[in-house]
């Protein structure tokens, strides 16, 4: 029986209200305000539990860098704009970008940048991070979207934030599809359970993939309504000042209607763990399905620019180029470090494959680069 603070508080819940949608447990266990996992720790790094693309190289980061400065200047380079990070970590890629963009420095000169971020902790490491950028315009935290003045033309970017949004799961069954709870059984100990539930025209029902296919027995198809809701969101907001977002995530593109399985795990110390183990103190993370990403974009009016591969996104910028520049004055042993941390980046066997990148535009005449 798990034993944290945040353990105790799911339980009695549980004992009060009854079964708990697997969603609701997930959002608990990284965004409860006092003991929530997002809340109470740094989790990045070699000394934490996972490790992120910007952490591993600054080649990541000027890449991106690279891409929102093209990016900007195909939007017609506007004199003010709002750079808006989802979930920023420590505020490595974000300082990256800002280091890069001194190239341009009529780009520093119209951004405005904006973190959302819910973690206080995180918040200040960010901070931290960009004091040493002298910006025109001060960097700007929010906890939420909503918060967010959006008054000038955004570009969105968020690495791994999506797969960190609670997720439900659903099953199909003899008796048509349901949903995952989580219950404590005799032992008060956690378990999931699958509960038939008539989801009617639910948001649940809506997200399921349409098809003139019958779904298999057993198969999983993973839904998450937050996702969901900030994605409508971030794309009613380009549609109306212009702008595109991009996702950089782990994931899959879908080869049949509910293919993805159930792809939800919990990480600890750069191991697997249970999903019950220690609740508040490990990462819950699941596969984004970028096709069903795509797919519902699309169904939203805006331009959806792949999913491609993070190798073939970060090839297309030029990152080998960039490694082979950064060689030249290098000694042999930080030249042996920079093609470890490529070959991390774009490796097939690394996060070259597993990663995926996504792009929203909502003007049809801007060739993103990168796809």
């Amino acid at each position: 029986m798990s034993d944290t603070p945040l353990a105790k508080i799911i339980r009695q819940k549980i004992k009060d209200e009854g079964p708990m949608p697997l969603s609701e447990y997930m959002g608990l266990c990284l965004g409860h305000s006092k003991h929530g996992y997002y809340m109470t720790r740094d989790p990045f790094g070699q000394a934490g539990d996972f490790i992120t693309a910007p952490e591993i190289s600054q080649m990541f980061g000027e890449m991106v860098g690279a891409w929102l400065m093209d990016t900007w200047q195909k939007m017609g380079s506007p004199s003010d704009f709002i750079l808006l990070e989802m979930g920023a970590g420590r505020g490595t890629l974000m300082s990256d970008i800002l280091r890069v963009a001194k190239v341009l420095p009529a780009f520093l000169e119209a951004v405005h940048v904006h973190i959302v971020e819910m973690s206080p902790i995180l918040q200040k490491a960010q901070e931290y991070s960009l004091q040493v950028h002298d910006l025109k315009n001060a960097p700007q935290w929010s906890s939420c979207i909503e918060s967010v003045d959006f008054n000038f033309p955004v570009l969105v970017i968020g690495n791994e934030f999506l797969d960190a949004l609670p997720v439900d799961q659903l099953v199909f069954t003899d008796a048509g599809w349901a949903r995952k709870f989580v219950k404590i059984d005799e032992n008060d100990t956690f378990r999931l359970y699958e509960e038939c539930e008539y989801l009617g025209r639910s948001q649940l029902e809506k997200a399921l993939p349409q098809t003139l296919f019958k779904p298999n027995l057993g198969d999983v198809f993973e839904v998450s309504l937050e996702q969901r809701k900030i994605s409508d969101d971030l794309i009613k907001i380009i549609l109306k000042q212009g702008g595109s977002i991009l996702w950089i995530d782990y994931g899959f593109k879908s080869a049949g209607a509910y293919q993805g399985g159930d792809t939800l795990q919990a990480v600890k110390k750069h191991q697997f763990s249970d999903i019950f183990a220690a609740p508040g103190e490990n990462d819950l993370t699941y596969h984004i399905n970028f096709s069903d990403l795509a797919d519902y974009a699309l169904s939203k009016n805006v331009v959806v620019h792949g999913p491609v591969s993070q190798s073939d996104y970060l090839t297309s910028l030029g990152i080998e180029h960039r490694a082979e520049i950064l060689k030249r004055h290098a000694t042999k042993g930080v030249s042996c470090s920079i093609d470890a941390e490529l070959n991390r980046l774009i490796g097939k066997d690394e996060m070259g494959d597993l990663f995926k990148v996504i792009a929203f535009t909502s003007d049809p005449n801007i060739d993103l680069a990168g796809f």
